[in-house]
């Protein structure tokens, strides 16, 4: 009987942080598990490596954006090491594997993508547009970067995700995709009642060139949100792959909650383009607070794992952090 579990690859725009360390665990628990199960097991996790916070970091500290990618990508694998987790495949998305299969998917939903200009606001810190309403509410700052919003005027590719609403909507609620916990349910199910809307799924090549291009457009790069939720089908070999036949759909996907809307609404409707079936579990965890924060790179309070591990081992890090 086959197991696939993931986490979400974390972004290598600063150091891996108590919330990856979290997660890693949570993953390696529930392969454990399914391992003394007698279940054939792949658990994967990687890192996400394009973008414009990438690009940005990287010209800060003048070197190119793979060389940081390279050295930020490392740290993660040598704290999966020192957490004493074990996933059997670990993901980069700037493998040229990961790169071409991209490519293949975007080619299998061009039905689903048309080109248009999009106005509005972006945070480089999430790597995320933001309504109007959204940047009203939060005088025009982000508040989980204490920067301000850019206005954005540029064309792009869009998904056609509106489309997908009613899948995505049943999908949740007849438990065909189970959502955990409740709030979580609840939250995502608020999201789709409000209605969804189509995104943004490229970036032009003239404001960056840090990604995957486009097939058949050398003037736009895939947005790096697009390009990083396929890395839970590249890294099985989708299309052609045997273990893509065997292993998809996924059993439980693990993420934290700020990337819910992203996990819980826009990779089902990708999937859903594809004509392939949802995860049958998506696990979305909290935060790791400090002083009512969320612990974050680029707020600059993050607590570094090896710290605690170096202190107190492997073991103990693992117990608090799963019963607390």
């Amino acid at each position: 009987m086959k197991y696939y579990l993931t986490t979400a690859i974390p972004y290598v725009n600063g150091k891996p942080h108590l919330g990856h360390a979290m997660e890693f665990v949570m993953a390696d628990v529930l392969a454990r598990a399914a391992r003394i199960d007698g279940k054939e097991v792949v658990f994967s996790t990687g890192t996400d490596e394009h973008g414009g916070k990438i690009a940005e970091k990287a010209a800060e500290l003048g070197i190119a954006p793979k060389q940081l990618a390279d050295d930020m990508s490392q740290q993660f694998r040598d704290l999966i090491e020192a957490l004493n987790v074990k996933p059997d495949r670990f993901i980069r998305t700037t493998d040229e594997a990961h790169k071409k299969r991209a490519q293949l998917i975007w080619k299998a939903l061009e039905k689903d993508i048309y080109k248009n200009t999009y106005v509005g606001w972006y945070c480089t810190g999430d790597e995320e547009f933001f309504t109007e309403t959204q940047v009203k509410d939060n005088n025009g700052i982000c508040p989980d970067h204490n920067r301000p919003y850019e206005k954005i005027e540029e064309e792009n590719y869009f998904f056609r995700l509106s489309h997908y609403t009613e899948q995505i909507r049943t999908a949740i609620k007849d438990g065909s995709f189970v959502v955990v916990p409740e709030t979580r349910k609840n939250e995502i199910m608020s999201l789709i009642d409000s209605g969804l809307e189509d995104i943004s799924i490229s970036r032009p090549k003239a404001k960056l060139d840090w990604g995957i291009p486009v097939p058949g457009d050398t003037t736009q790069v895939m947005y790096v949100w697009f390009d990083a939720l396929l890395n839970y089908i590249t890294v099985l070999g989708y299309p052609e792959h045997a273990d893509f036949a065997k292993y998809w759909p996924a059993d439980v996907q693990v993420v934290g909650k700020g990337i819910l809307r992203f996990h819980a609404a826009i990779w089902p409707g990708i999937l859903l383009g594809l004509g392939l079936p949802l995860p049958k579990v998506l696990y979305v965890h909290g935060y790791v607070n400090v002083g009512g924060q969320k612990m974050s790179k680029s707020l600059g309070n993050s607590v570094s794992p090896n710290d605690i591990i170096d202190k107190y081992g492997a073991d103990a890090f693992r117990y608090y952090f799963l019963r607390h």
